[in-house]
């Protein structure tokens, strides 16, 4: 069990050139890291800027003094000041010490059950509790050492069939010889996972499982044997399996017994609407968070020739890989497609050693077959030791799956712990009393990277007691001027107000000398309250205002702002905060710890920015 948890912190590069993580020692892989020069961010190339060495950065010597942003992932079971205690779910396994020191009324042994446990995990110092992920490796795994988790299905039926604790109670002393069956499933890779949660007779499991493996069992000379039909040579996982494809009997109508005008051999064919061409099993694809997915298999030439015809999806959810589902698919289709005879007959006593499963070739010049491959499905012997035999279509290869390529199905899967990174640099203002009736109010606007899905507010009045304010769930748009905006007259048609949003990924759209007037599109530049009725786009995030400017609102100052002059668009995105009266002149602080989309992977009080901001007072 090795649970991961993502982690993102800011660091100063020292003289040193080198930065230990607060995680150093759990550190388990780097995601990545930027620099930060006020409102510029720029990434660092691993192997080039700087390098890593478990938790310690070494930074290239130009990159002194200068702010990193560092995301990473840790070994989050190891991060707990004591140690974590796994069970693995052994039927014995005995009860947490900790529970049976200092809660013996809760200390059970829990058997069956894998489970960690610690007395003081360390959860970080967000108010988020980090997303831990275990994979629980079974006690039946095949090759756990070289990657294969899965059991095999013959160690699954025999513990079913055998265990002495919830299994059947059938003797292992009557289970046959499953050699070839061992063989044929190691070869082609047909390991799977079953886990048995509700009430199910074990006929139903078993019979489900000789589906997906392609096999038949049987009970006969009082052992419970079992058949793998794949017809072709195997070779995988150091095993070779090799079939047997020599008939047992060559049945000629000498030795079918017939009375009176009844045929020796009577044939059945299934009807051509239950030939499907269209086959879907679903299962539950480890590489993929055990989603459930769905595998196809479609034979082409049917298809075009009778039109699609699909199977009811089947559910194997025993199944963990892409690739055993589509083996699995691929052989229920074969088998559909081309075992369509029946077949019924009647031997003698001579042939008593025949079983399920056998094959045999049946010649019968009045139903027109010749040496045709049949496999026995069943033998019902009389009082009188006469064989009643079942037996259906047994043509060579269509037993034994092709390997074609398939294109993988990724799939999404939500990191709903990946870091948030940092926020861009909040624009922090005075509100307009007239918009503010009977308040006093701060206007912030905030927005993040890639992953920022918002962000906590945090306020403090000394810079070190800090209390929460609120939160903010929607980036705000804002930016900067790109040229400088001259002063001018309200209203304004000669002047023009040009921004880029880039940082915030904002996006603008124009209004009309109307919405102008009634400040519909109010914005604020550099402490000056504008309003557009144009907004044309220039570049990617740029545009220019132009048209029609509404200057000077709300009793704000026109005049000419500089490049790079902070430009805020006035929306419900606004954080606002009515504050104290007694907080006019003086100097607040605010942090704003930003979560992803999903609300995790947040910053830690500590490790987000501090922002000073003396309030105006107006």
């Amino acid at each position: 069990m090795t649970p991961s948890a993502a982690w993102n912190e800011p660091h100063i590069i020292s003289g040193s050139h080198q930065v230990t993580v607060a995680h150093g020692a759990q550190w388990t892989s780097h995601i990545s890291c930027v620099a930060i020069d006020g409102e510029v961010t720029t990434p660092l190339t691993l192997g080039t800027d700087f390098v890593v060495n478990g938790g310690t950065y070494y930074f290239a010597t130009e990159f002194s003094n200068i702010q990193v942003q560092i995301s990473y992932n840790y070994n989050a079971i190891n991060s707990s000041s004591s140690v974590v205690t796994v069970f693995n779910g052994a039927s014995d396994q005995g009860q947490w010490t900790y529970l049976v020191t200092n809660h013996p009324e809760q200390a059970l042994n829990y058997p069956g059950i894998a489970y960690a446990a610690s007395m003081d995990w360390q959860l970080g110092s967000g108010t988020a509790l980090p997303n831990l992920n275990f994979d629980v490796i079974g006690q039946l795994s095949f090759d756990a050492a070289n990657g294969i988790y899965d059991a095999h299905p013959k160690d699954v039926i025999i513990d079913l069939l055998t265990n002495t604790r919830y299994g059947l109670g059938f003797p292992v002393a009557n289970m046959g010889n499953w050699t070839q069956y061992h063989r044929y499933c190691t070869a082609s890779g047909l390991f799977l996972s079953p886990v048995y949660a509700a009430q199910e007779e074990a006929s139903a499991i078993i019979a489900r499982l000789m589906k997906i493996t392609n096999s038949e069992v049987y009970y006969s000379e009082g052992v419970l044997k079992v058949t793998p039909l794949g017809d072709a040579l195997v070779t995988g996982n150091g095993v070779t399996f090799t079939p047997n494809l020599t008939p047992a009997y060559e049945l000629t109508e000498d030795d079918f017994i017939v009375s009176g005008l009844e045929d020796p051999v009577t044939v059945t064919r299934k009807p051509s609407v239950d030939v499907y061409n269209h086959v879907k099993v679903e299962f539950l694809n480890a590489s993929n968070q055990f989603n459930t997915e769905v595998a196809e298999a479609k034979d082409m030439v049917s298809i075009d020739l009778f039109g699609l015809r699909s199977m009811d999806s089947i559910k194997f959810h025993e199944i963990k890989s892409a690739a055993v589902a589509r083996m699995v698919a691929q052989n229920i289709l074969q088998r559909v497609q081309y075992v369509r005879n029946s077949y019924g007959f009647k031997l003698g006593w001579r042939h008593c050693l025949l079983e399920p499963t056998d094959l045999v070739t049946l010649t019968d010049a009045g139903t027109g077959l010749d040496k045709t491959p049949v496999r026995i499905l069943s033998i019902e012997e009389d009082e009188i030791g006469l064989l009643t035999v079942e037996a259906e279509d047994a043509p060579f290869g269509v037993f034994s799956t092709a390997t074609y390529p398939h294109q993988e199905v990724g799939g999404y899967v939500a990191d709903f712990n990946k870091p948030s990174g940092a926020i861009n640099t909040p624009v922090v203002f005075d509100a307009p009393t007239e918009l503010t009736p009977g308040l006093r109010e701060i206007w912030v606007a905030v927005s993040g990277g890639e992953n920022y899905g918002g962000c906590q507010v945090w306020l403090s009045s000394d810079g070190s007691n800090y209390q929460k304010i609120g939160e903010i769930v929607s980036p705000a748009r804002h930016g900067f001027l790109t040229e400088t905006m001259a002063s001018g007259s309200d209203p304004d048609t000669t002047h023009t107000c040009k921004i880029d949003l880039s940082e915030s990924g904002g996006t603008l759209t124009s209004g009309t000398v109307a919405d102008a007037d009634n400040r519909a599109t109010l914005a604020w530049v550099d402490g000056e309250f504008i309003a557009y009725s144009t907004a044309t786009l220039t570049g990617s995030h740029q545009y220019t205002l132009d048209g029609y400017l509404r200057r000077g609102l709300y009793g704000s100052t026109i005049k000419a702002h500089p490049s790079q002059s902070r430009f805020v668009r006035c929306d419900g995105a606004i954080f606002r905060y009515a504050y104290d009266p007694a907080l006019a002149g003086k100097t607040i602080f605010m942090k704003f710890p930003a979560l992803n989309q999903f609300g995790g992977g947040g910053q830690s009080l500590a490790d987000a920015a501090e922002y000073a901001f003396r309030i105006g007072g107006n």
